[in-house]
């Protein structure tokens, strides 16, 4: 079969992601931008550890800098969340100065505004992941908003028949309001050929303050979340649209394993109003990029000495950190699984 455009320019960017990657670990520079443009939303999850988090957000002009600055320190991918970013009215702008910088740009959308947006703003992605934890209308339920299922299956049908259309993927949080669904939901993305991935809930932000409200009672318990990690696994076997990587997915098979994450080495995390967060204590930022550019932050001794080093931290459940840790280590089937996940049709 000979490749079609799309699947030539998704291998052509993630032969760059991959070699990039290579060359971040030899000389210690970040691959990944993680922008939170955006603690805005309309929705009201009772799983979200960001709405309302910050009000300040930096203006397109300033983003247009860091994205620039991002570029010349090495970084290669530009993932742009929130809230619910499709609330920034300049988000054309943001997302044409990510482009301009050369960043291979995924948007994270709850999916409510993305029928709205113009033909430009899907133009201008490469990849938009859609939130969904439920294959059903149940889904506005917990997401506090109404219609919300039908805009993300709505966005999604759009994409499927769009000409050299972004890749999509679909992101689902594992909780106590939806581990009786999981499996369904896997069905959903099966029978509607669509790319999911399952994560269980983070329960707090390191570095919060005793008193901020905890996530810990929507956390599903250890025998239930390692029952579904077992049948998840032999869904990915047969044929089932799971990116997750089995490695990541054997992490909570018999309680949540250890592991080394690297997720700090790999990635940058920018907040709405430009203070740089170190994940460890994410209350406490090392720097804003008003006051001074990413690319100097990063060429700092001290902040490369921080990023680089071994940490033992491994509270996050999410893949964007744990798989990436894998990958950042070159687990053979991480990476392989990664390469499996972007480069199949859209």
């Amino acid at each position: 079969m000979i490749p079609n455009e799309v699947q030539m320019k998704n291998a052509g960017q993630w032969f760059r992601l991959l070699t990039r990657l290579i060359h971040a670990r030899l000389t210690g520079r970040p691959l990944l931008l993680s922008h939170l443009v955006t603690c805005r939303c309309p929705c009201r999850c009772e799983t979200c550890l960001w709405r309302g988090l910050v009000d300040e957000e930096l203006t397109a002009a300033q983003i247009e800098e860091v994205y620039l600055d991002a570029a010349r320190a090495g970084i290669l991918l530009n993932a742009i969340w929130g809230g619910e970013p499709l609330m920034r009215e300049d988000l054309p702008e943001i997302l044409r100065s990510s482009r301009k910088a050369g960043l291979i740009t995924v948007l994270i959308t709850s999916g409510l505004r993305f029928n709205r947006q113009p033909e430009e703003v899907t133009s201008l992605l490469d990849t938009v992941i859609f939130s969904l934890d439920h294959p059903s209308s149940r889904h506005d339920e917990m997401r506090g908003m109404p219609g919300l299922f039908r805009n993300v299956t709505e966005a999604i049908d759009r994409l499927k028949r769009r000409p050299a259309s972004p890749r999509f993927f679909v992101n689902s949080v594992i909780s106590r309001l939806n581990r009786d669904s999981v499996l369904d939901l896997a069905e959903w993305a099966r029978t509607s050929s669509v790319p999911i991935y399952f994560n269980p809930i983070e329960i707090g932000i390191p570095g919060e303050p005793t008193n901020s409200p905890s996530k810990q009672s929507l956390a599903v318990d250890e025998s239930t979340l390692a029952g579904l990690a077992r049948s998840l696994i032999s869904l990915k076997a047969r044929g089932y649209p799971i990116c997750n990587s089995y490695g990541y997915l054997r992490t909570f098979m018999n309680g949540k394993r250890p592991y080394r994450c690297h997720a700090r080495k790999a990635c940058i995390e920018l907040r709405p109003n430009g203070d740089v967060i170190d994940c460890l204590d994410r209350f406490h930022p090392i720097a804003n990029v008003t006051n001074v550019s990413l690319r100097d932050l990063l060429a700092r001794p001290d902040v490369r000495r921080g990023r680089l080093r071994n940490v033992d931290c491994c509270v996050c459940n999410n893949a964007d950190v744990i798989d990436t840790s894998y990958i950042w280590s070159l687990r053979p089937e991480s990476v392989f699984s990664l390469l499996r996940s972007s480069l199949s049709p859209p």
